[in-house]
């Protein structure tokens, strides 16, 4: 047990952190009556897009309710890591350091910056595991770490027990930031561009009107009066909930008290580094000769609301709370036994559901972003947002592929679900440090959305996974069941822990960045489709009918595909630089045809499919586009109203033959047709079309209908061993054919020719059009690429791409073929001196995959090896 010397034993005499520097950074006293851009909130993220802003020439105030840092920039403890399990973050990250050095000239002020570098602590193989791969994917973006041992890290961080741990990630630029001259910095910076600071100023409304239908940012009123603006920045922190609320927006956002310690004066504290220890979830910063020592718990504290006056505030520390944290960081370093505290801080954050910030434009309300929800990150993630944000504002786009961070990632139900909310925002914080896996799922926030047969499917073994909140098959078990139960908040909070462990224990075995335990039943139903019959269930997917007065004029300017009456085609959507922001389906519907729904068709009218892990970005883009054009139509989410039923393999055209009521021959029915049919006496929807290149055939019913069709599938699929598949499956089958999932191979960095989809782009004119046509012509320097190993080794994303013994790209998404029985991995090839590349870079090339600091030979090809001349699609075996 750690000792606290007895004059600070009792909670009451340890004294909080204190601040005492009100010095204002008003620079201006009277409110301007206009402004391009209005922010709310004085913290660290408002202050960077007040810079960015007003470096760009846009004018800009900023709105501080009390003083600059008040809220929870002041007390934040500046930490600053190099490396993320994401290659956005890493380059977000990797923004502040050159910042740092743009800011200080600019000024000639220090920020409080200051490297001293970092540790990442490894107890157990798989953590080490990880950080080899944090490791490796540093590689590419230039940053500088090793994999040490634990005597190695002891002898740059002489506080730290060896026999504590096995060994060590090290960053030697990570480093700390001091918010407050880092923020007076900044703050000073965004002046001498013109940038308005008004401090004292609380808002008290945000008023809107509407415009052709939506509904846009008109003013805000404030203590000091109105500003008229067509653009809001929420980067009210804990409070941005309270500024949402001003129009009339829920935001997926909560708050908990969030803790660190000061330390008396340690020696060997002076200089050392950073450390994260990951495993006990507890991390320590050095300043000076003190630690500052925070974690994060299981049973944090809820705080809704965060009063409204907390400026420069703090809570009494909970010193039984925060005793698993000191016995964990005495474990590491024993001398804190013996080491005094001279404060803590005891403050509140703001945590999201996926523990990513929330950023970009509300798709509910044109003019109003987000800059929030930092989980306890803002300080190192802050800069770099803030440059995405005002390229957000200023070109309507940020630079970078945000989908992680968008606010649109969120459902209308994602938002407003405060169960949903709440438990996976507990789920976020208490396992804040846990080891990222590829196919982690959480225990929060479940069985909320389900399809109609969600329990036929768990009673024949289905393992959920969840996506946008929609429960969907992982892949099956045999002659077993693990029902996902409802959340039990890891027993904290009085809650009786869940003594019925089936799906924890799947998610156990599937804890790993190696095969996972039940990789054999993935094997079987994938081949089961590649050989015979097998039964996906898709209704997770974002199913949309686009009508109206304009929707073939909408159709024409969406999509790249030239659309076909009655037939199905793969498109892309882009952003006016031609950038991917979704790849659909979409079926051009006959002006008489049933579209099952009592939907009001009108004239021209096409159904719009999308995978469902990033369907409601693609509607929102859709609905912002149509807006832009002023586009009379109507595009109506029907996710909800349908399932899905996929039949793919050799045998699937005589498995739906007899399926079909009546005498069906479907011979006939070309790759993409579709045609309305019964089952079961039940109208549906049936379109030749498979995403894993196989012959194959969906069937889109209606909920009330879905439980009859699916028994008669079943029924029927007997005779023909039909196989139940998940998407694990589905993703390993997509995957081996070369096919394509947005925000993972393909995202809003890449145009169709990067992507090897110029062939879906038509020659009249569409959104983007010209970027691709520049692309054709004049050549591209990174070119989409798949890869093959003939070594078994599991391949996830972020592993680097070598050729002929020099980095040019990393996988962006990697599987396991189980019919080529190779590795499969999908990234971008660019050229190391960034010339254009050609075909023939790709074919001459000797390229290797480094996984985990070793290098395994690999085939490149630019179409997979798997049926490259798709005859498999035409039902050629």
């Amino acid at each position: 047990m750690f000792r606290i010397p007895l004059q600070v034993c009792a909670v009451k005499n340890v004294p909080k952190v204190t601040f005492t520097n009100l010095s204002k950074y008003s620079s201006i006293y009277n409110l301007p009556e206009e402004a391009d851009v209005v922010i709310i909130g004085g913290g660290n993220l408002g202050c960077n897009i007040l810079y960015q802003l007003s470096k760009r020439g846009v004018n800009t105030v900023l709105l501080e309710k009390n003083k600059i840092t008040s809220g929870t920039t002041w007390h934040s403890n500046g930490l600053f890591w190099r490396l993320r399990p994401n290659d956005v973050d890493i380059q977000l990250l990797s923004c502040l350091p050159t910042f740092v050095r743009e800011i200080e000239e600019k000024t000639d002020l220090r920020t409080g910056f200051e490297i001293n570098g970092g540790l990442f602590i490894a107890r157990t193989e798989e953590r080490l595991r990880e950080y080899r791969r944090l490791n490796t994917i540093g590689k590419y973006f230039n940053i500088d770490s090793q994999i040490i041992s634990s005597v190695e890290a002891s002898k740059l961080h002489p506080l730290l027990n060896p026999n504590s741990f096995t060994s060590a990630l090290y960053s030697p630029n990570d480093g700390r930031i001091d918010p407050s001259m880092f923020c007076a910095a900044i703050a000073k910076g965004a002046s001498k561009y013109g940038g308005k600071i008004v401090e004292n100023c609380a808002v008290l409304d945000i008023l809107t009107s509407y415009k052709t239908g939506f509904k846009k940012i008109k003013s805000v009123k404030t203590e000091l009066g109105t500003i008229k603006t067509n653009c809001v920045v929420n980067a009210a922190g804990v409070w941005s909930t309270n500024i949402s609320k001003m129009v009339d927006l829920e935001i997926p956002l909560t708050a908990f008290k969030h803790a660190y310690i000061i330390t008396d004066a340690i020696a060997g504290a002076k200089s050392a580094p950073n450390v994260r220890d990951h495993d006990a979830s507890i991390c320590f910063k050095s300043l000076g000769e003190t630690l500052y020592i925070g974690g994060y718990e299981m049973n944090p504290v809820f705080v809704n609301p965060v009063p409204t006056d907390f400026s420069f505030s703090l809570y009494d520390l909970d010193w039984d709370l925060f005793t698993v944290h000191m016995e964990k960081a005495c474990e590491l370093s024993p001398s804190l036994r013996n080491a005094g505290i001279k404060s803590n801080v005891y403050g509140p954050e703001a945590f999201t559901p996926d523990h990513k910030p929330l950023l970009g434009e509300d798709p509910r309300l044109t003019g109003f972003y987000y800059a929030c929800g930092f989980n306890a990150a803002g300080m190192m993630l802050g800069t770099g947002c803030a440059e995405q944000i005002a390229a957000w504002i200023i070109k309507g786009r940020p630079e970078l592929p945000m989908a992680n961070y968008d606010i649109r990632r969120f459902t209308p139900f994602m938002q407003t679900n405060r169960t949903y909310i709440n438990e996976a925002s507990h789920e976020s914080y208490a396992t804040n440090y846990g080891i990222v896996f590829p196919n982690t799922q959480p225990l929060a926030a479940r069985n909320l959305k389900i399809e109609a047969i969600h329990q036929l499917l768990i009673e024949q073994g289905a393992v959920m996974e969840q996506s946008q909140s929609w429960e969907r098959p992982s892949y099956f078990l045999k002659n077993e069941i693990a029902p996902v139960l409802e959340y039990d908040w890891y027993g904290c909070y009085n809650h009786t822990q869940n003594l019925d462990k089936r799906y924890v224990n799947q998610l156990e075995a599937d804890s790993t960045f190696d095969f996972f335990t039940n990789i054999d039943l993935i094997k079987e139903e994938s081949l089961s489709a590649r050989k015979n019959v097998a039964l996906f269930s898709l209704s997770s997917f974002g199913k949309y009918y686009l009508t109206g007065k304009d929707a073939e004029k909408a159709a024409n300017w969406l999509f790249t595909a030239e659309t076909i009456t009655d037939k199905v085609v793969q498109s892309c959507v882009l952003n006016d630089k031609g950038g991917i922001e979704g790849y659909v389906n979409v079926l051009s519907l006959n002006p008489n045809s049933d579209n099952l729904l009592s939907i009001s068709l009108k004239g021209k009218s096409y159904y719009i499919t999308t995978e469902g892990s990033t369907s409601s970005q693609v509607f929102y883009h859709l609905t912002k586009e149509i807006q832009k054009q002023n586009l009379n139509v109507q595009l109506i989410d029907v996710t909800e109203n349908k399932g899905i039923f996929s039949i793919q393999g050799p045998n699937s055209q005589d498995l739906m033959e007899t399926i079909l009521d009546g005498s069906s021959d479907l011979k006939n029915v070309l790759l993409g047709e579709s045609r309305i049919v019964k089952v079961n006496g039940n109208l549906c929807q049936l379109i030749r079309l498979s995403h894993i290149g196989e012959m194959g055939f969906e069937l889109h019913v209606l909920n009330e209908a879905c439980t009859s069709v699916y028994n008669k599938i079943l029924k029927v699929g007997n005779e023909f061993k039909l196989k139940l598949a998940g998407y694990r499956a589905f993703t390993s089958l997509n995957c081996e054919k070369g096919n394509y999932i947005w925000n993972s191979d393909i995202t809003s960095e890449e145009n169709p020719v990067e992507a090897n989809l110029g062939q879906i782009c038509k020659s009249d004119i569409y959104l983007g059009k010209d970027v691709v046509e520049r692309a054709k012509r004049s050549g591209i320097k990174k070119i989409r690429t798949i890869f093959t190993l003939d070594k078994k080794i599991s391949l996830w994303g972020l592993e680097i791409i070598w050729r002929n013994d020099k980095i040019v790209g990393f996988l962006k998404r990697g599987n396991y073929g189980h019919y080529l029985q190779k590795s499969i991995g999908i990234g971008y090839v660019h050229s190391p001196d960034d010339s254009l590349i050609t075909n023939e870079f790709i074919k001459n090339g000797k390229f290797e995959i480094e996984v985990m600091g070793q290098r395994y030979p690999a085939g490149a090809f630019l179409k997979s090896p798997f049926d490259p001349k798709n005859q498999r699609l035409s039902g050629k075996y």
